[in-house]
């Protein structure tokens, strides 16, 4: 029967291996909310400054001059958001690969956590099968030397 110590070095080698790519996927959900936040900033300010605008439009007449200048900054906003759409889904796809990699890991652990609790129970089985036998061979022994007496 193979080593219980064996299975346990195993098990210590996947769960610190485990442990190492956790970290890699919080780092991923890390850089995946940072980059989220800044397109959803830029997404809010877009959406203020269009309802400032519209506001100003209700209220009184709007110089050209504004326009210009409005539907340049709406301009840059949609290049800013252009930008960082790609980078959010680049960092939401390695977030999901980081999060594949953890969770082969965690069911790699527990894969030899099962291992090691199956080898566990065999052996006890095993052993209480051994001192039952032993106990029936000293009974065996006990009764035939009563006899010879």
């Amino acid at each position: 029967m193979t080593s219980l110590q064996t299975f346990h070095k195993i098990k210590d080698l996947q769960d610190r291996e485990k442990k190492t790519k956790q970290k890699i996927y919080q780092e991923q959900v890390d850089q995946f909310e940072t980059v989220a936040t800044q397109l959803f900033e830029v997404l809010k300010e877009k959406e203020k400054a269009e309802e400032k605008f519209q506001e100003e439009l209700k209220k009184a007449t709007v110089q050209a001059q504004s326009f210009i200048l409005h539907e340049q900054y709406i301009e840059q906003l949609d290049y800013n958001i252009n930008l960082l759409q790609p980078k959010v889904q680049q960092a939401r796809s390695e977030m999901e690969k980081a999060h594949q990699n953890f969770s082969s890991a965690y069911i790699e652990v527990k894969k030899y956590e099962k291992l090691i609790e199956n080898k566990r129970v065999k052996r006890e089985l095993w052993m209480k099968s051994e001192e039952n036998k032993s106990m029936d061979e000293l009974s065996t022994r006990q009764y035939l030397n009563y006899k010879n007496r």
